[in-house]
């Protein structure tokens, strides 16, 4: 359901993943399988890009709400406000998406769905989604909105500099964070992405991530 070691071949794309094409947007971005550290890991770079792995899913939270992952990030990106839509990058961040209630959108959003907006984004368009970022100077724990759509939210997992170079090993329940987050039960989950961007700040960023993995409660 995730991203899982046990599929690793060097310097491929993770198999049920695929790295998100942009027209006219094809360089400074890479993903591929390494070994980092004896780690076999996924490496995202980018330059001046947006590096966008995904994945489509259907996972029911309620059943599955524990998500696990290890990640490792090399630098942070300076004099950058996350807030903003000038400063709306992170040297990785996963990303995830809950089926949108078609009941809360007007008739013209969905027709506008099915002209282009699913097709666009790669998923039906218009769910709550949840990410996990490492920021580059906010501090762990903070809940942000995201710059361009300020009705999702953000939740910082680390932060700064502090721990640059090193593996850290993760275990959150995503259904009580959802939960926390929107007073609201949460929808199917139906989309995964990792990303490593930094198209907006035009900088430069590389990290790690393996062992993206959801779990039963005990």
């Amino acid at each position: 359901m995730g991203l899982s070691s046990e599929n690793f071949k060097e310097g491929k794309i993770p198999d049920e993943w695929k790295l998100r094409k942009w027209p006219g947007r094809t360089k400074g971005r890479q993903a591929e399988w390494v070994v980092e550290d004896g780690v076999h890991a996924v490496r995202l770079h980018s330059r001046g890009a947006l590096t966008f792995l995904e994945k489509t899913v259907d996972i029911d939270i309620r059943e599955y709400p524990i998500v696990t992952w290890k990640w490792r990030v090399e630098n942070v990106l300076e004099g950058i406000d996350e807030r903003t839509r000038e400063g709306d990058d992170h040297p990785i961040r996963i990303f995830f998406l809950f089926e949108p209630d078609e009941s809360r959108q007007s008739l013209w959003f969905r027709l506008k769905r099915w002209l282009y907006l699913d097709w666009v984004h790669g998923h039906p368009f218009g769910g709550r989604f949840t990410e996990y970022v490492w920021s580059s100077h906010l501090k762990s724990g903070e809940v942000i909105n995201d710059p361009v759509r300020p009705w999702q939210k953000l939740m910082v997992i680390e932060g700064g500099s502090a721990k640059l170079g090193k593996w850290f090993s993760y275990e959150r329940n995503l259904y009580e964070d959802f939960k926390r987050i929107y007073g609201e039960e949460p929808r199917r989950l139906i989309f995964i992405g990792i990303l490593n961007d930094t198209d907006q700040t035009g900088k430069e960023a590389v990290s790690y991530i393996a062992d993206l993995m959801f779990h039963k409660k005990d």
